[in-house]
C-alpha cells in the first residue's frame, strides 16, 4: 500500500474518521486532530525522517469567538528536516462550512498563516488546506510573487477587507464563499489532490537537498 499509487484511501483511516464522527463530544477546535495527523503521517512522512508534524499556537483576532481562550488558534505544520515548513493546515469543525460568517473567519486565518510562515518556505510555492470538518478548500502561494491564490473575494457593497471586518456591523451575504469548501477530502477526488500537493512537495524538497 502506498500514497503515492491508492486509488482511495485505505479502509482504516476511513474508519478512524467515521468513528471520530460518531463520538458524543466533539471540541469545536481540536475534534478533527488527530485523524488529520493520522492522515498527514500517511501521506507524507510514511517511513521515513524526511519530513514531521508540529502543532503551532498563535494569537489570533480575526477568531469568531467572544472570549480569550479562543483567541489563540492552533494550526498544523508538515516540516522538512531543516525544521522549515513545507504545508500548513487549518482545521475547523465542520458546520463552519454552513456560516457565512465563519467561512471569512476561515479564509481570513488561512491569509494570516500566508504572513506568517510563507519567507520560512524552503521551496517556491507554499500550499495550505483549510479544513472545515472534511471539506476542503486549498490554497497556495508563489513566494516569487507572493499571491495567494484563490485570491480574496471582495464584495465592496457589503464588506471591508477581511481583517477589518466588524461583526454584526459589516452585514455578510449568506452565500459568501458558498461552494468553496465543496472538495471531500477523504472522496476519490480528495485523494488525487492530495496526491498532486504531497508529489510536488516531496519533488521539490528532494530537488533542494541534491543540489538541483
Amino acid at each position: 500500500m502506498s500514497f503515492s499509487t491508492d486509488t482511495k484511501w485505505p479502509q482504516g483511516l476511513l474508519d478512524i474518521f467515521e468513528n471520530h464522527r460518531n463520538q458524543k463530544y466533539k471540541p469545536l477546535e481540536s475534534f478533527y486532530f488527530g485523524p488529520y495527523i493520522k492522515l498527514l503521517n500517511y501521506a507524507i512522512v510514511e517511513d521515513s525522517f524526511t519530513f514531521f508534524i508540529t502543532p503551532q499556537t498563535t494569537y489570533d483576532e480575526s477568531y469568531p469567538f467572544n472570549n480569550i481562550h479562543s483567541s489563540f488558534a492552533t494550526f498544523l505544520v508538515v516540516m522538512n528536516q531543516e525544521h522549515k515548513p513545507v504545508l500548513f493546515v487549518e482545521i475547523k469543525a465542520g458546520g463552519w462550512v454552513n456560516s457565512a460568517s465563519c467561512r471569512l473567519n476561515a479564509d481570513a486565518q488561512m491569509r494570516r498563516r500566508y504572513n506568517e510562515i510563507l519567507y520560512e518556505c524552503p521551496i517556491p510555492r507554499l500550499y495550505g488546506l483549510s479544513l472545515l470538518g472534511t471539506s476542503l478548500r486549498v490554497y497556495c502561494t508563489d513566494k516569487a510573487t507572493s499571491k495567494i491564490t484563490p485570491p480574496f473575494v471582495h464584495d465592496p457593497g457589503k464588506i471591508a477587507p477581511p481583517f477589518e471586518h466588524r461583526p454584526g456591523v459589516d452585514i455578510l451575504p449568506s452565500n459568501y464563499l458558498q461552494g468553496q469548501w465543496d472538495l471531500d477530502i477523504l472522496s476519490p477526488d480528495g485523494l488525487m489532490k492530495m496526491q498532486e500537493i504531497i508529489g510536488y512537495i516531496k519533488a521539490e524538497v528532494e530537488a533542494a537537498s541534491s543540489g538541483v
